[in-house]
């Protein structure tokens, strides 16, 4: 019995989410870094800028954190998911 409920509280909670998909909304938290940032960050890290000295010039635009700067390793995430290299160099 409490296998069958379960499974049907996912399943509504599934169809819930697709619903909400439909309407345009996405769960989950909201990006920190919007384009602008990563074009900077980026041009940055091409430079040669270490990743530390990068945080500490960028500046969240909204929400929580606005005005606070991102974790390092925010923005070590955030250049190794656009393709950047993101890694630290050891040496």
């Amino acid at each position: 019995m409490a296998e069958s409920e379960r499974e049907y509280v996912r399943e509504k909670s599934l169809e819930g989410q697709a619903s909400a998909r439909e309407r345009g909304r996405h769960g989950g938290r909201p990006k920190v870094f919007d384009d602008d940032m990563l074009a900077y960050a980026r041009a940055l890290r091409e430079r040669g800028v270490p990743v530390p000295d990068i945080a500490a010039k960028l500046v969240i635009p909204s929400g929580k954190n606005k005005g606070r700067h991102p974790s390092v390793a925010s923005v070590y995430r955030m250049l190794a998911e656009s393709g950047e290299e993101g890694e630290p160099r050891s040496g």
